[in-house]
């Protein structure tokens, strides 16, 4: 009797070797499906809603301060631009809900400017990304914020449009007075 592999002769434990290591393919297969669908589960649940920011917003008018300072820092880069980012620091002084004086860089902003600069108007100006956002023509694009959990100020605000180089993001401190 020949032993070697022209003979015609079955050998069951290579047959077994072989159905192993489709088992280890076959895990491995699904432990990789598994890591890619909870990674999209968790960049779906960082998403900003428009129900998060409506909150957000509700809170801010109920229990925001009626005096408070703000340093924004804004970074940002457009669509069109190689991927660096501009960078601004805004700072700004709110008594009685209105803006009194605001900075842009260290240079004092006109004062026509001044109400674009509040915390509302900030939440506004994450609106207007999410309604471009949501549109059905609109690119695929990740956003996130966090609020404050007590007043609802807008803490930070981070958004990137895929496959492009637009990007917004915003660091707010607030100081209430």
């Amino acid at each position: 009797m020949t032993t070697n592999g022209d003979s015609g002769i079955r050998n069951p434990k290579s047959e077994i070797r072989n159905k192993n290591w489709l088992w280890f393919f076959g895990v491995t297969i699904a432990l990789g499906i598994a890591a890619m669908a909870i990674n999209w589960i968790y960049n779906v649940r960082q998403q900003l809603t428009l129900e998060q920011l409506t909150a957000a917003e509700k809170l801010w008018s109920e229990k925001g301060p009626p005096d408070y300072d703000l340093t924004i820092d804004k970074q940002y880069s457009s669509a069109a631009s190689s991927g660096e980012a501009n960078h601004e620091t805004i700072e700004v002084r709110v008594r009685q809900k209105k803006v009194v004086a605001a900075t842009l860089d260290g240079r004092p902003m006109e004062p026509r400017l001044l109400p674009d600069y509040d915390m509302p108007a900030w939440f506004d100006y994450v609106e207007v990304f999410m309604k471009r956002d949501t549109a059905p023509d609109a690119p695929p694009t990740f956003r996130t914020a966090i609020f404050d959990a007590q007043t609802g100020a807008l803490l930070h605000y981070r958004r990137r449009v895929r496959g492009t180089y637009e990007r917004q993001e915003l660091t707010i401190r607030i100081l209430s007075r």
